[in-house]
C-alpha cells in the first residue's frame, strides 16, 4: 500500500504523514513538496501509488481541482481525496467531476477515517467477530461510572483556557484550577452513542494507572471522573517541551545518560503497577523544570497479564520506528517491550538519529525485525553493550527489568569515574 501527499506546506505534509503512519505503519508514504517541485510533470508514474491526498491549494496559485483536471487524464491514477478547510457542496461536486473520491476537512482527517480508507483500498476489513466482542456493553459503562462523579477541587472546579491537542476521539485542554489558579491539562473523551469501546477501555486504564502511580518521572495525577457528556482526566501541565525537541537541538552525552536514567525510573514505577506503556517515544517524554523527564500518554498501555484472548485489532502497535519486534509480530508483551523502545530512544539521544533509517516505514519495520544494531562511534563505545542488550531481537536476550538496566548504566558511570 503506497500513498502520496501533495502540499505546499512542509508542516502539513509532515502532519498528514504522521496520521497515515498511525493509521497503518505499513503504508509507504511519499511527501511531494509542491512549493519546490511544482505540479507533477506529464508521465509522472502514478501507477506506483494507491492513494493521493492533495491540498486544495497545492501551489502555483491554482486549486487542486485545476491540477486534478489534468492529472486524472493519466491512464493509471490513484484514489484521490482533496484536503480542504471549506467543505461546500459545490467543492464536493467539483472534486468528483475532476476524478477525486471526495473531500476531507481537517476534523475528518483522523486516524480512524484514514484507516477505513486504507482498508477499503487494500480489501482489509475489521474483524467483525472481534468488533462485536467490544460493543459498548454494561461492563465498560460500569468502568466509566466507577471513575466517580465530577469533583471540584477547592470547591471551584476548572476553567478552560484553550485547546492544546485533539485526537480522533479525545480533546486535550489547558485549564486553570479555579481555586488555586494552577495550570492543568484536561483530557476529555466523549461519551456519546458513537463512542468507540476500545477508546473508553484505554481511557479507564490510563486514569487508573495515573491515579495509582507515584513517581517524579510520571505525569502527576490530579483527578478524574465523568459527566453525562464525557469522561475526563486532570493531570499536571508540563511546559518545558518534549524530548524530541531536545534531541533535535542536540544533547551531550551526560544529558543523554541523565534522561535515560530518568526514563528507566519512570518505567520502574509503571511496571511496578503491572503495566506496559507500549508507546515509548521522544514525543511522549515531556520536560518539567530543572530538566526532569516525565512520561505521559498511557493510551496504548496494557496490563502485563494481557494475552491473545484480546481481539487482535486492539493490541497496542505503538509508533513506527520505536516498536519492539514482538509488537510488530503481534505477540504477547511484557516489560521488555518497553525496554526495547527505551533503547531506541537512548540511541537517538546519544547520536541524534534513530538506529534504523529507511526510505519507507515498511523497510524500517523490517530492519527492527531483522537487522543488526548499528555500532556507536568510538567516543560512545562504552554504551554499546547496554544498547545491544536493550535492542536484542528476542525479549529473552534483553535486560529483564528497568532496574537491571539502571544498574548497568551505573556500572558504566562508575568505570568512567575510576578511569578518570
Amino acid at each position: 500500500m503506497k500513498a502520496i501527499i501533495i502540499d505546499a506546506s512542509r508542516a502539513a505534509l509532515a502532519a498528514s504523514r504522521r496520521l497515515l503512519a498511525s493509521a497503518d505503519p505499513l503504508v509507504e508514504v511519499t511527501e511531494y513538496d509542491a512549493e519546490q517541485l511544482g505540479p507533477p510533470p506529464p508521465g509522472f508514474n502514478w501507477a506506483l501509488y494507491d492513494l493521493l491526498l492533495i491540498a486544495q491549494r497545492p501551489g502555483d496559485g491554482r486549486s487542486a481541482f485545476d491540477w486534478l483536471e489534468r492529472l486524472f487524464q493519466e491512464a493509471t491514477f490513484p484514489v484521490a481525496y482533496v484536503l480542504t478547510a471549506d467543505k461546500e457542496k459545490r467543492y464536493a461536486a467539483l472534486a468528483r467531476v475532476r476524478g477525486a473520491r471526495g473531500l476531507l476537512a481537517p476534523q475528518e482527517l483522523t486516524v480512524p477515517r484514514l484507516r477505513r480508507i486504507i482498508r477499503a483500498l487494500d480489501g482489509r476489513q475489521p474483524d467483525d467477530a472481534a468488533r462485536a466482542s467490544l460493543t459498548l456493553d454494561a461492563a465498560i459503562l460500569q468502568g466509566i461510572a466507577a471513575l466517580g462523579p465530577l469533583p471540584a477541587r477547592d470547591g471551584a472546579g476548572y476553567r478552560f483556557q484553550r485547546l492544546i491537542g485533539q485526537g480522533a476521539f479525545s480533546r486535550v485542554y489547558l485549564a486553570e484550577q479555579a481555586g488555586t489558579r494552577e495550570l492543568t491539562v484536561l483530557k476529555l473523551v466523549d461519551l456519546d452513542q458513537d463512542a468507540h469501546p476500545e477508546v473508553l477501555v484505554a481511557f479507564i486504564r490510563e486514569a487508573s494507572l495515573l491515579a495509582a502511580t507515584s513517581s517524579p518521572h510520571v505525569a502527576r495525577y490530579f483527578a478524574h471522573g465523568c459527566t453525562r457528556q464525557y469522561a475526563w482526566l486532570a493531570m499536571e501541565f508540563l511546559g518545558g517541551g518534549d524530548l524530541k525537541q531536545r534531541i533535535e537541538a542536540g544533547l551531550d552525552t551526560a544529558q543523554a545518560v541523565s534522561f535515560m536514567r530518568q526514563l528507566l525510573q519512570a518505567l520502574q514505577a509503571v511496571h511496578r503497577q503491572g503495566i506496559v506503556h507500549c508507546d515509548l517515544k521522544p514525543g511522549n517524554l515531556l520536560i518539567r523544570r530543572a530538566d526532569e523527564l516525565v512520561l505521559v500518554d498511557f493510551g496504548l498501555s496494557r496490563q502485563l497479564q494481557a494475552t491473545h484472548d484480546e481481539p487482535v485489532w486492539l493490541h497496542a502497535h505503538g509508533t513506527a520506528g520505536y516498536c519492539s519486534p514482538e509488537q510488530l509480530r503481534g505477540e504477547t508483551l511484557d516489560c521488555r517491550t518497553d525496554l526495547y523502545s527505551a533503547g531506541v530512544v537512548f540511541f537517538e539521544m546519544l547520536t541524534g538519529r534513530k538506529p534504523y533509517i529507511a526510505l519507507t516505514p515498511k523497510k524500517a519495520l523490517a530492519l527492527h525485525l531483522h537487522a543488526p544494531l548499528p555500532q556507536l562511534p568510538n567516543r560512545l563505545a562504552a554504551f554499546q553493550p547496554v544498547l545491544e542488550r536493550l535492542l536484542a531481537k528476542l525479549p529473552a536476550e534483553r535486560f529483564d527489568s528497568a532496574t537491571a538496566t539502571l544498574d548497568a548504566l551505573s556500572a558504566i558511570a562508575g568505570a568512567a569515574k575510576s578511569g578518570a
